[in-house]
């Protein structure tokens, strides 16, 4: 699957779901869980060889690995647009990063250019909605 269909398939997964916390870990832990119960193969804070850690890397499972894809949360008090683009800059930077998906909480929280290093960028919004019985 190339890039920017993978990114696609990402964001429509994530956008389709419900995310009881929106803070950054609950946040991941939920797409990664969404993700793998999909047929994706999904590594948490992937290192990029720097110090850094990518916080959810998704790719196709072998032998169907075409891209991978990099997941970043942004939905708690949203980052400076500057912080954010230097974050992503350099997770594009790494030959595993595809492309991008930064998941935010509302729509245009941060404005974001349509790629980053050469890489495709794409949002997505959680949206928090309770699971369980409701009172």
């Amino acid at each position: 699957m190339h890039a920017d269909l993978l990114a696609q398939r990402v964001v429509d997964l994530i956008e389709g779901a419900a995310f009881p916390h929106l803070e950054a870990t609950s946040v991941i832990s939920v797409i990664a869980l969404l993700l793998a119960g999909a047929g994706f193969v999904t590594v948490r804070d992937y290192a990029l060889g720097t110090g850094d850690h990518l916080p959810l890397l998704v790719a196709e499972p072998f032998p169907r690995v075409e891209a991978s894809i990099g997941i970043v949360p942004a939905v708690a008090a949203p980052p400076s647009s500057e912080a954010l683009s230097t974050r992503l800059a350099r997770y594009a930077q790494h030959p595993a990063v595809d492309g991008l998906v930064v998941v935010g909480a509302t729509a245009g929280t941060v404005p974001m250019p349509r790629t980053v290093g050469g890489v495709p960028l794409r949002a997505a919004i959680a949206t928090l909605r309770p699971v369980g019985p409701a009172h």
